[in-house]
Formats: structure tokens, C-alpha cells, sequence
């Protein structure tokens, strides 16, 4: 029998059941659709709204069908062990508030890693009303895990714990990382003695973490150096992540200096184009069309130019296309050695031309010197 209910209970006509399934396979879709769109810059907010509706209307579906939609979720989720199926169950026990279903996803969470970030969705997803009490249980928990459930929940909707933070800093590496980067989301400057600590932590996500954080905090000193290092060296998100904070850290002159630097060596090309979308100077909008006939350069080139102005290509119609006989990431060639992939594949393509004569018309509403984000001063 499935965990969460016998969904063979459910009497009412074969269509209905049908329907029930529907919706928790596209609840399923459509959340981990938005879970990796947050990270892709052809979604608009629009876009992340209009799906978070289509994820809620499906589970709201769920909900209609009552134990019965619960015990259709769970055989899915046994099926695929996935974390959008373990989202939709997690979302229909945590708004059940029955602890007995709860412990039960927890379980499961805890036995199935691949499928935990549905979890850590859901527990973000959901109402703080919906988690009153559960939280302070998790932080308290004998399971690191829990403690980590815990304190993500705190720190997907900003919710102070306060003495027990200094408990947390002092845990296992994963829930330690995790109340760092919390540390930092809650402007918690009473602790900024433990993120200077924590910058020679062994663990590496713990270091990134308390250097971000001090960052937010206002250490710009001893920050600023270890986030350039971050993003000239480092992989992965956090690169790019670094790389952000530091140049809008670092006031105009500063950054202005850096990014020369950057451009003596051939090697940090897309770096310095992206570090200019975050410098945000609008004096830097020519240098970035011009790298817009650079093939390798010209979408990231876009991206920071829309960083800038504020400009959506597709709705302005300054989108080109591909250039001929372009290739980026792999391809079918078993002769060609680039298995990288391609880091700007969800990018639009700019027409050069048409953003050169956008550019021209509304320079005027920009003052140069002055750092803008998304067209705002």
C-alpha cells in the first residue's frame, strides 16, 4: 500500500482517477521546469509567476481528491524517486499537517538523497504558518538532516532563530554552510566574529558561504580580495555568484581597475563581459556591442547590455540569429575533443545592428558614470 494512502480506495469513476494522476505527474513537471528555469535568464519573472500558478492549480487539484490524491503522489513518487515527485507529496503533507505524513516524507528524504531538493522546495513553497512548530523541531533534531531541513526553511523565508544560530554555526559542515549564507540573508551582524572564522573552515562551501555573507555585511576589506579569487579560479555556481558581489562591492573606480586587469588575459574573455553587466556603467554599453560580433561573446555581451538597460531582446525585436557555422558544447563529431557545454545555450542571440540603433535613440536617459540595474539607477 502506498504510504500516503491506498489511492485503489478511490471509487470514484476511472476518468476522475485519471485526472487525479494528471495532476500529480504536471505538478511534478512543472515544479522541477521551475526549479531550473530560477537559474536561466530567458525567464522572466512573468514566466516564474505563470508557472508557479500552473504548479499550485495542479496540487490544488490534489488537494480536491484528498487521500486518495496523496496515495496517487506516493506511488509515484516510489515509482521515479524523484524530487518533483517528492515536492508534490511534501506540499500535500506538510498542508496536511498531520505529523504521522510528515515523518513519513522525512523519511523518505532522508533514505533517497536525489530526491531531497524536492523537499527543500516544498518546505520554501509553503506558508510559515504551515511550518509553525515543525521548524524548531528540525533545528532541535538528533538527525543532521532534519537540522539542515530546518535551517533551509529559515533561510528560504528569512526567519530568525536567534540563540540558536551560534548552535548551528558549530554543526556538521552541510547545516553549518547552510546558517552562514543564513547569517548573511538576516543581516545578523552580531555574528560576524564566527563569519570571520568560518573563512578558514575546512570545508570549502563553508568558506565561500561565510566570504559571501560578510560581503552582505559590509566586510569589504577582507572580503573583496577572496571573492575575486572566487571568480577568477573557482568553478560551479558559486563563481559567478562571487564574481557579482565583488564588482558590486567594489565602488566604480575599483571595479573599473579590476576589470583591466581582467581583460590583459585572454582567458577571463566572457568573465570581464559578464562583470560588466554587474559593474553596470552605462559608459561600458559600446564596448559591449562591439564584443556583440564576437561570436563566443555575443550573447553574454546581450545579457549584460539587458543587465544594464534593462532591455528584452525577444519583446524589442533586437534578437539576431545564430551566426553561420557557429558551434558552441558538443556536438556528434566523435573526432571533436569540446565536451564542454555550452554555457550560453538559453541566451538570446543580439542583431548587432539593431541593438547598435536602440542604443542610439535611447543613450540619453542613461548618464554615463552612473551604475545602473536593469535600467535603474
Amino acid at each position: 500500500m502506498a504510504p500516503g494512502g491506498d489511492s485503489r480506495k478511490f471509487t470514484t469513476p476511472g476518468i476522475v482517477k485519471d485526472v487525479i494522476e494528471q495532476h500529480a505527474d504536471d505538478a511534478a513537471f512543472l515544479w522541477r521546469l521551475r526549479d531550473a528555469a530560477t537559474d536561466q535568464p530567458h525567464y522572466a519573472l512573468s514566466h516564474l509567476a505563470d508557472l508557479e500558478e500552473r504548479v499550485d492549480a495542479n496540487i490544488d487539484g490534489l488537494r480536491v481528491a484528498q487521500e486518495a490524491g496523496l496515495g496517487i503522489a506516493w506511488a509515484q513518487l516510489e515509482q521515479s524517486g524523484g524530487p518533483g515527485e517528492l515536492f508534490v507529496v511534501a506540499m500535500l503533507s506538510l498542508g496536511s499537517r498531520d505529523p504521522s505524513k510528515i515523518e513519513r516524507v522525512l523519511q523518505f528524504a532522508e533514505t533517497v538523497p536525489q530526491s531531497r531538493r524536492g523537499l527543500f522546495g516544498a518546505v520554501g513553497w509553503v506558508a510559515r504558518d504551515v511550518l509553525r512548530g515543525q521548524v524548531m523541531a528540525w533545528l532541535d533534531a538528533a538527525s543532521s538532516f532534519r537540522r539542515l531541513v530546518g535551517t533551509i526553511a529559515c533561510s528560504l523565508h528569512r526567519a530568525d532563530v536567534g540563540t540558536r544560530m551560534e548552535r548551528l554555526l558549530a554543526d556538521e559542515p552541510p547545516v553549518r554552510a547552510r546558517t552562514l549564507r543564513l547569517v548573511g540573508e538576516l543581516g545578523r551582524l552580531d555574528l560576524r566574529e564566527h563569519l570571520g572564522r568560518s573563512r578558514d573552515d575546512a570545508d570549502e562551501a563553508c568558506r565561500a558561504w561565510a566570504t559571501w555573507s560578510a560581503g552582505l555585511l559590509g566586510d569589504r576589506a577582507n572580503t573583496i580580495p577572496v571573492l575575486q579569487e572566487y571568480a577568477v579560479a573557482g568553478k560551479g555556481v558559486f563563481k559567478w555568484q562571487a564574481l557579482d558581489l565583488a564588482v558590486r562591492l567594489m565602488d566604480r573606480e575599483n571595479a573599473i581597475s579590476w576589470l583591466k586587469t581582467l581583460g590583459r588575459d585572454p582567458r577571463h574573455a566572457r568573465l570581464l563581459v559578464v562583470a560588466v553587466g554587474s559593474l553596470g556603467d552605462a559608459a561600458a554599453v559600446p564596448w559591449l556591442i562591439q564584443k556583440m560580433s564576437v561570436p563566443a561573446l555575443a550573447r553574454v555581451a546581450g545579457e549584460s547590455f539587458s543587465m544594464i538597460t534593462g532591455v528584452d531582446f525577444s519583446k524589442s525585436d533586437l534578437d539576431g540569429k545564430v551566426p553561420e557555422g557557429f558551434a558552441a558544447g558538443p556536438n556528434d563529431d566523435p573526432g571533436d575533443e569540446n565536451v564542454e557545454m555550452d554555457e550560453d545555450e538559453n541566451l538570446s542571440w543580439p542583431h548587432q545592428a539593431k541593438v547598435q540603433a536602440w542604443w542610439q535613440k535611447e543613450q540619453a536617459r542613461f548618464t554615463q558614470s552612473v551604475r545602473y540595474v536593469r535600467g535603474l539607477p
